[in-house]
C-alpha cells in the first residue's frame, strides 16, 4: 500500500509504503496522528468500494462515507481496510445485539416453526408482535413502558413459550438471556453453526455476559470493538483490520486472552494494532511510530518510540484520618453490606472486565454518597458524556471560556483555531481562561485547539477537560469527591505522568478525595489504596478489601507470561478466471458477500436495505452485473472515478477543498440536492384567485386542506421570518408580489433556518413548489392529476444548475469550477492541464462531451466502459472482482480487465457461447412474435390464465400474516426509511395461506405452479433440451439468457 503526500489533521504531506504481509503496531503520543492516519486509510478504502454502486444507492446508504480527503485520493494499491475504533453507533432502541448479529432472527424462526406461525409474530419491530403502547421500543419517552414493562411484546405473543432450563420461556425471556446461556442452548434453539461460531467468539472476547436485548448504542467502546472483532473472526478474509486501543478497559489477563483471539484473526487477514500498551505492540511483526510530539509537533513517522518513561510520583503513605462509610450497596451482582473508603486519598478499583467495578462505583456508591453526604460535592468526571455535550460543543464552550475569549479575538489571530499552547502566552494571567488552559497544558493537552469538537476527544482527553472545568468553580462544599472512570483511556504515558502529578497537587487540599476505576498498570502503581475485584464470577460480590498500595503489591503474584506473537497474511490474487460451470450460482454468492458481507457491515441503513443478502463472509469481493443498473439518474461524468476530486486537488493554490467536495451532500444545493434540476408543476393549476392574499383564498380549498398537515402556524411563522429577514411579503396576493417575492414564494429561501420557539424546532422555507408537490400526494382532488400532467424538469432556480450551495469561487485560469464542469472535456483539459484522469475519460467518451453529462442516459456500452474505468481508477489490490455479462462488451473493455487483473483476480461469470446482451436476445426473439418478454413461461407450453386463477385463490385464501400482500411492511420505524418490507416467510411470499396453496389448478396444486419447474407440469414428450429446470411461473424477461434461448427453441420445435 502506497501513501502519497497524505494530509489529515496534523499529518502534512506524509509518504509511506506499508507492507501487506506483516502485522503492524502503531504507536505514538496522544494526538500524534496515529489514529488519524489509520482512520483516513480506512475511510478511503470504504469510499472507493461504495462509490462503485449507483449514485442514488451510495448517497442513501453511505452518505457519511462519501466525504472526500483530497490527498487520500492519491493512495495506490488499496486493499479492503476496516477500521475498528470509537465509532458513533445508532442509538436506535430497535438495534440490539440479537438483531445485529442475526441470532435473534434464528430464535424467532425456531418459535415460529414450533407454533406454525410467521417469524414476524415474534419480532418487536412488527405490529404482529409488538406492544401496542410502545411499538416494540420497550420505553415511551425514555421511561419503561408501563404496559409491557420493557419486554417490547404484547401479551398474546408472550403466551407462546418453549421449555428451557427447566421452565417455560417466552420470546422476551429468551431475549433477556446472555450470550453464554444462548450458546449452551444452541441445539434446542436451532442456532446455526455460523451463528454459534460468532457466539463462541463473543464469549472468547470476554463479553459473553451481554444479553441479546442489549441495545447497541449502550455498549462501551471496548465492548463494541470486541463485538465487531467476534463477528470478523467468524467472517473476515483477506482484509486489513485496524483495531484502535484494544487494551482499553481490560485487565492484563483478559488482554492476553483477547490478543490470542486476534492472533487467530491474523491467519487470514492483516492486523494493525493502534495502542499505548507494550503488551499489544510487542505482539506485532513491525511497529510504526508517530511523533515526535503531539498536535502540530506530531504527524510524522519517526524511527523510535517518542513515549517517555513512567514517573512514579510520591504517594501519601500517612494513615488516613477520615473515611467515607457506604452501606447497603445492592445492585445486580453487587451485594455488599458495608465498605469504608479513605478520604483525601487516590483509591483505585480494579479487577477483570465485567466484574462489577462500574456497578459498585457509578451506581451504588454515588447514590449512597448523595444520600449520606448531601453537603459534599460529587463530580463524576467524564460520565454522562453524551448528555453533557452536543454536536456543537467545543473545548472552549465546555470550559465555559468561549465568551471570555471572544473579546480577545481582535488582538489574537485565529485564537480558536491555533493550539492552546500557541495562544496561552497572549492571554492575561489573571483571566480564568489562562488558569484553565494552563492546567490543560500541564496535563499534556496543549496540542488541542479551542474549536476542537468535544465529541471527537478520546475518553481520557475528555476526562481531563472535564476535570479542568470542575476545578476552578467557586464551590462552597465542605468536601469534594472526584470519580474517574478509566481516565487512562486514549492517553499516552506523557499525559498520564502529568495527570497523576496533577492529581497529587489536587489531593494537597485535604477536602478533596479521588476514586478511580482503572486497569492501567501505571495508574495502579500510582494509587494510595486499591480495591481489587479479581476475576469475574457468577456468585454475587458480597465483600471487598480496601488495601494499601504496599499491601496490594505484596499480595500480587507477578507471573511471567511467554510473549505473544501475532502474524498476518493477505492472500495475493490476480489473473482472469473464466467459470465454465455454475457461474450463475457463483455470481449470486459473490453478490451476497459484496452486499450482505462487506457493505452491510459499513452502515446501519445498509444492514436494513440489504436484508435479502445473506453472507457469513466479509472479504474483498466486488460483484457487478454489467447488464444491470450501473448508474442512477443524475450521475454526472465529472463523478466518474472521482474525477472532480482530482480536478479540485490539481488547483495550484486552493486550500479550501472542503467547500468544493462535490461528494459531500452538505455542500449540495438544498433545493435540487445537487441534481442541477428540479421538478416543477404549473402553479396556475393550484391558484384560485391571484388577486387575493394567501389566507384569503389565493390557493384552491383542496390545496389548503392538505396544507393543514404541513400546519398553518408553521406557514405563518415562516412568512413572518421571511419578511423580517428579506423584507419580502410572500403572503400577499400573487399579482402584487415582485419577481423576487414570487421566486421566494415558489422556490424557497435556503440561506438559513429559523428557530420556532413555539414548535421548538428549526425551520427552513422550502417554497410552495416543493411543499405543495409533497403534500398533494395524499389528496384525492382532481388538482393532483392536473399537477402531475403539468410537471416538467427545469434548471434549479436556486443554484442555477451549479450543484453547490454557496457562492465561493474556485478559479482555473479565470474560469470558476461551476462553469468549468459544464464545458467539453477538451476545453477542460486546455484549462486544467493533461490530468491522467481526464485523458483516460476522454479515451472512453471523446473530447466533445460535457462533464455534466448524465451518465445514466448514455449507451449501455459506454456505461460499461465507464464502470471499468472506475474500477481501474480505484487502484484495488488483492480483491476478487466478479463480473457477469462481460462477453458482449469484451472488445471495448478487455484491455481494462487485463490491466485490473494484474493486481486483482477477475472472475468472469458468462455463458461461454452467448455474446449477445439480454436486450438483444429479447428484441430478437420476444418482440414481434406471439410471445413477448412479459409472457409467463407456462404460456409457452399451452397453459392459459394460470395467474388469474391463482389470484382468485389468493382472494379467498389470504395469508393471515401478510393479508395477501406477500410482504410484511412497517412504516417509519427507522430514521430515513419511509417503509421497510420483508418477504412473508409464512406463505413463502405468495400471499396465500396453507390451504390455498393446496388448491388444484389445471391438475396441479398452487404451490407447484408458484415454485415448480417446467418438468413438473409439462409432459415429457414436449420437453426440449434445456427447458426442464426453468421455473414455470417466471416471466420470460426474468429468465437468464440461456433459458430465454431454450424457451424460444422449444417454441420453434413444438410449433
Amino acid at each position: 500500500m502506497k501513501i502519497n503526500r497524505l494530509i489529515a489533521n496534523n499529518i502534512n504531506q506524509l509518504d509511506a509504503v506499508l507492507p501487506l504481509n506483516q502485522s503492524l503496531g502503531i504507536a505514538g503520543l496522544s494526538g500524534s496522528g496515529k489514529t488519524t492516519f489509520s482512520q483516513t486509510i480506512g475511510e478511503e478504502s470504504k469510499k472507493r468500494l461504495v462509490s462503485l454502486l449507483p449514485k442514488a444507492e451510495y448517497q442513501y446508504l453511505f452518505s457519511k462515507i462519501m466525504e472526500t480527503n483530497f490527498s487520500a485520493i492519491k493512495m495506490e494499491d488499496m486493499p479492503l481496510v476496516l477500521f475498528l475504533g470509537r465509532a458513533s453507533i445508532s442509538s436506535n432502541p430497535r438495534s440490539t445485539i440479537g438483531t445485529h448479529t442475526g441470532v435473534f432472527k434464528e430464535i424467532r424462526v425456531r418459535l415460529a416453526e414450533k407454533f406454525n406461525l410467521s417469524p414476524e409474530v415474534f419480532s418487536f419491530n412488527n405490529e404482529l408482535g409488538w406492544c401496542r403502547d410502545c411499538k416494540g421500543r420497550g420505553t415511551t419517552k425514555n421511561v419503561e413502558c408501563k404496559k409491557c414493562k420493557g419486554s417490547r411484546y404484547n401479551q398474546e405473543v408472550e403466551q407462546y413459550t418453549i421449555e428451557l432450563l427447566g421452565k417455560p420461556h417466552s420470546i422476551s425471556e429468551l431475549n433477556d438471556l446472555s450470550i453464554e446461556t444462548i450458546l449452551s442452548l444452541a441445539e434446542v434453539l436451532h442456532i446455526s453453526e455460523a451463528k454459534q461460531h460468532i457466539l463462541q467468539n463473543i464469549i472468547n472476547m470476554n463479553i459473553g455476559y451481554l444479553t441479546l436485548n442489549r441495545i447497541m448504542g449502550t455498549l462501551s467502546g471496548g465492548e463494541l470493538t470486541r463485538l465487531y472483532l467476534a463477528e470478523f473472526m467468524a467472517a473476515s478474509e483477506n482484509t486489513v483490520i485496524i483495531i484502535d486501543e484494544i487494551s482499553v478497559g481490560l485487565d492484563h489477563e483478559t488482554l492476553l486472552k483477547i490478543l490470542e483471539q486476534i492472533k487467530q484473526l491474523g491467519y487470514k487477514n492483516q492486523i494493525w494494532l493502534i495502542d499505548h500498551s507494550d503488551t499489544v505492540l510487542d505482539a506485532t511483526d513491525e511497529q510504526l511510530f508517530f511523533g515526535p510530539g503531539s498536535g502540530k509537533y506530531g504527524g510524522k513517522i519517526v524511527e523510535e518510540s517518542p513515549r517517555p518513561k513512567p514517573i512514579i510520583w510520591k504517594r501519601n503513605q500517612a494513615m488516613p484520618t477520615g473515611y467515607y462509610q457506604f452501606q447497603d450497596l445492592y445492585c445486580r451482582n453487587i451485594q455488599i453490606d458495608e465498605i469504608r473508603i479513605p478520604k483525601n486519598r487516590l483509591v483505585t478499583f480494579t479487577g477483570e472486565s465485567g466484574c462489577g467495578k462500574s456497578t459498585l462505583v457509578n451506581e451504588c456508591i454515588t447514590k449512597d454518597f448523595m444520600k449520606r453526604y448531601p453537603k459534599d460535592k460529587l463530580v463524576m468526571v467524564g460520565q454522562d458524556r453524551n448528555q453533557s455535550i452536543t454536536s456543537r460543543s467545543t473545548v472552549a464552550t465546555f470550559l465555559d471560556i468561549k465568551k471570555k475569549l471572544t473579546k480577545y479575538s481582535d488582538e489574537i489571530d485565529d485564537i480558536f483555531l491555533r493550539s492552546i499552547e500557541d495562544i496561552i502566552d497572549e492571554l492575561p494571567k489573571e483571566d480564568i481562561a489562562h488558569k484553565r488552559l494552563s492546567l490543560l497544558i500541564k496535563l499534556g493537552l496543549g496540542y488541542l485547539t479551542l474549536e476542537r469538537k468535544t465529541q471527537t476527544l478520546s475518553t481520557g482527553e475528555f476526562q481531563c477537560v472535564h476535570l479542568v472545568s470542575e476545578l476552578f468553580t467557586n464551590a462552597k462544599n465542605p468536601h469534594t469527591l472526584f470519580i474517574f472512570d478509566e481516565p487512562s483511556k486514549g492517553l499516552s504515558q506523557n499525559i498520564l505522568n502529568q495527570f497523576i502529578d496533577s492529581v497529587r497537587v489536587i489531593l494537597e487540599n485535604e477536602s478533596v478525595s479521588i476514586m478511580m476505576i482503572e486497569h492501567n498498570a501505571y495508574m495502579l502503581e500510582s494509587s494510595d489504596f486499591i480495591v481489587d475485584f479479581g476475576k469475574r464470577q457468577l456468585a454475587p460480590v458480597q465483600h471487598l478489601d480496601v488495601v494499601s498500595h504496599e499491601e496490594y503489591y505484596c499480595q500480587k503474584n507477578s507471573e511471567e507470561v511467554a510473549p505473544l506473537h501475532i502474524s498476518s497474511t493477505l492472500k495475493q490474487r490476480n489473473g482472469i478466471h473464466y467459470l465454465e460451470e455454475n457461474h450463475l450460482v457463483y455470481f449470486k454468492n459473490a453478490e451476497n458477500i459484496y452486499k450482505g458481507g462487506i457493505l452491510k457491515s459499513l452502515s446501519p441503513m445498509a444492514r436494513l436495505i440489504y436484508g435479502e443478502y445473506e453472507s457469513d463472509t466479509i472479504a474483498p469481493v466486488i460483484a457487478i452485473d454489467l447488464e444491470r443498473h450501473l448508474y442512477s439518474q443524475y450521475s454526472f461524468l465529472y463523478e466518474m472515478g472521482g474525477l472532480i476530486n482530482h480536478i479540485v486537488a490539481a488547483h495550484p493554490t486552493n486550500k479550501d477543498t472542503r467547500n468544493f467536495d462535490f461528494y459531500n451532500q452538505e455542500n449540495h444545493c438544498p433545493c435540487c440536492s445537487g441534481r442541477r434540476v428540479i421538478e416543477k408543476f404549473n402553479f396556475d393549476v393550484v391558484i384560485q384567485d391571484k388577486t387575493v392574499p394567501f389566507w384569503d383564498g389565493l390557493l384552491h380549498s383542496d390545496v389548503m386542506e392538505v396544507l393543514k398537515y404541513y400546519q398553518y402556524p408553521k406557514l405563518q411563522f415562516l412568512f413572518d421570518e421571511i419578511k423580517n429577514e428579506l423584507g419580502q411579503d410572500i403572503s400577499k396576493s400573487f399579482n402584487e408580489m415582485t419577481n423576487s417575492e414570487k421566486h421566494t414564494f415558489l422556490y424557497g429561501y435556503w440561506e438559513k433556518s429559523f428557530y420556532d420557539k413555539a414548535g421548538k424546532a428549526s425551520r427552513t422555507w422550502e417554497g410552495f413548489n416543493l411543499i405543495i408537490g409533497r403534500y398533494m400526494f395524499i389528496s384525492k382532488s382532481i388538482i393532483k392529476d392536473h399537477m402531475k400532467a403539468s410537471k416538467e424538469l427545469i434548471t434549479c432556480p436556486v443554484c442555477e444548475g451549479t450543484v453547490l450551495n454557496h457562492h465561493k469561487k474556485l478559479l482555473f485560469g479565470g474560469i470558476d469550477i461551476r462553469e468549468l464542469i459544464q464545458q467539453p472535456i477538451d476545453q477542460v483539459i486546455k484549462t486544467v492541464g493533461k490530468l491522467p484522469e481526464l485523458e483516460k475519460l476522454k479515451a472512453v467518451v471523446g473530447g466533445d462531451m460535457s462533464l455534466t453529462e448524465d451518465v445514466s442516459i448514455l449507451s449501455r456500452g459506454t456505461q460499461v466502459a465507464l464502470k471499468m474505468l472506475e474500477l481501474e481508477q480505484a487502484s484495488f489490490i488483492d480483491y476478487e472482482i466478479v463480473l457477469q455479462n462481460a462477453f458482449p462488451f469484451w472488445d471495448s473493455i478487455g484491455s481494462k480487465i487485463e490491466a485490473i487483473s494484474c493486481k486483482n483476480q477477475i472472475t468472469i461469470c458468462d455463458f461461454a457461447n452467448i455474446t449477445e446482451t439480454r436486450e438483444t436476445i429479447i428484441d430478437k426473439y420476444f418482440t414481434n412474435g406471439k410471445y413477448k418478454k412479459l409472457t409467463y413461461v407456462y404460456e409457452a407450453f399451452g397453459y392459459k390464465k394460470i395467474v388469474t386463477q391463482i389470484n382468485k385463490v389468493k382472494a379467498s385464501h389470504k395469508c393471515p400474516f401478510c393479508a395477501g400482500k406477500k410482504v410484511i411492511s412497517e412504516d417509519g420505524l427507522h430514521d430515513g426509511v419511509y417503509k421497510l418490507s420483508v418477504p412473508c416467510v409464512s406463505c413463502h411470499a405468495s400471499g396465500i395461506n396453507n390451504e390455498g396453496r393446496k388448491e388444484i389448478i389445471e391438475g396441479f396444486d398452487v404451490q407447484t405452479w408458484l415454485t415448480g419447474k417446467v418438468r413438473d407440469v409439462v409432459a415429457e414428450r414436449l420437453l426440449t433440451d434445456g427447458v426442464e429446470d426453468i421455473p414455470i411461473f417466471n416471466r420470460i424477461r426474468e429468465l437468464d439468457k440461456q433459458d430465454m434461448i431454450s424457451v424460444y427453441q422449444s417454441l420453434e420445435q413444438n410449433n
